[in-house]
């Protein structure tokens, strides 16, 4: 039986895993059998169908009533307003006649006692988020640990973030395999839509400042995200991310001090083996032949949650690596969160 899956939340990430979902079947990847968010049906229609940094998707999209037509596929839309109230709040009860296998929320607002209550309240069995909400039963990056997932026990997954699932299979393979003992991750990541577009106010008053303009320091999590799948490096890892005016395609600058020396040609073997075998797919390694050297909005719509710039990496000491690698932010990651709904639908309660 397939997967029934509810989707809150239509921003950027919810409606890139719906149109992933679609991308390559008309029947779609999973049985998507409603979508809720505050907008209007036809402004989903509408952003669903001209997207600024992706273009048109694959298939046609319009709305008729209550439900969006993908590609002749209806998905009913359920209004719904994702910003709770307190947990006890029933506004996504309408969803219950869906019967979900999971509800996936992309709203980034929820906690976990929002969470606990939709699964209390019969709305779904199990929740899928995209963040490190804490308290949630466990956070799956695909490739590394999603084996661990165990459906008797873990009722609210996480899916990390964009950041974490681009990290944390680089570092899965140099801690199994050479050592870390500290290391320092900078992301230069696209403007958010939290960020202001003139200077205004923002709790962070550095994201208040106009996205175009500057290029803004901020704190990142991915430190934090990848803690939670390699509980090994906790304490050994420091994040800052500049926030850039670019619309997609994130870079990660790591750093690390190794705990035994190594050489360049083991680190290179060991990615390169990875990539073609237990990561192949997640991780890709790009030598840029000349004449093919690529810029960021290149990597546009690529699926590989982190693909390593192979000539810019460098060890010097035997024991102090710099490795750039680049993502897309957002496809990458929802291809991610669809593997993830994979797992959980091969594994039922």
């Amino acid at each position: 039986m397939s997967l029934r899956v509810g989707i809150a939340g239509l921003g950027r990430i919810g409606r890139g895993v719906l149109r992933a979902n679609f991308a390559h079947s008309s029947e779609g990847r999973f049985d998507i059998r409603v979508v809720c968010d505050v907008m209007p049906i036809d402004h989903v229609a509408y952003l669903l169908a001209h997207d600024s940094t992706y273009g048109r998707p694959p298939f046609s999209v319009s709305c008729e009533g209550n439900d969006l037509i993908l590609g002749g596929q209806k998905v009913r839309y359920e209004r719904v307003d994702r910003r709770r109230s307190h947990p006890e709040d029933d506004s996504f009860g309408s969803l219950r006649q869906f019967d979900l296998d999971v509800l996936f929320d992309a709203t980034g607002t929820a906690s976990i006692a929002d969470f606990r209550a939709l699964i209390e309240q019969n709305v779904a069995k199990k929740i899928l988020c995209t963040w490190n909400v804490s308290g949630c039963d466990i956070s799956l990056v695909y490739g590394v640990n999603h084996p661990d997932y165990d459906a008797g026990r873990h009722d609210v997954v996480s899916a990390s973030t964009c950041t974490g699932n681009a990290l944390v299979p680089i570092c899965h393979v140099i801690d199994k395999h050479i050592g870390i003992d500290y290391a320092r991750v900078i992301t230069i990541h696209p403007e958010l839509s939290d960020q202001r577009v003139l200077d205004g106010y923002h709790a962070s008053s550095q994201l208040g400042r106009a996205c175009a303009a500057s290029i803004v320091p901020t704190g990142t999590n991915v430190g934090k995200s990848t803690e939670l799948v390699l509980p090994a490096l906790k304490g050994k890892l420091d994040s800052l991310s500049y926030r850039v005016p670019t619309a997609i395609v994130s870079v990660i600058d790591f750093t690390a001090n190794l705990s035994r020396d190594t050489s360049r040609e083991e680190v290179v073997e060991l990615f390169t083996d990875y990539a073609e075998n237990q990561l192949a797919g997640i991780i890709h390694c790009e030598y840029g032949a000349w004449g093919h050297q690529k810029a960021s909005i290149d990597y546009l719509g690529t699926e590989y949650s982190s693909i390593i710039l192979m000539n810019h990496l460098t060890l010097s000491n035997r024991r102090h690596l710099g490795i750039a690698l680049m993502h897309d932010n957002e496809h990458a990651y929802c291809c991610r969160v669809l593997d993830i709904l994979g797992v959980l639908a091969d594994n039922p309660p």
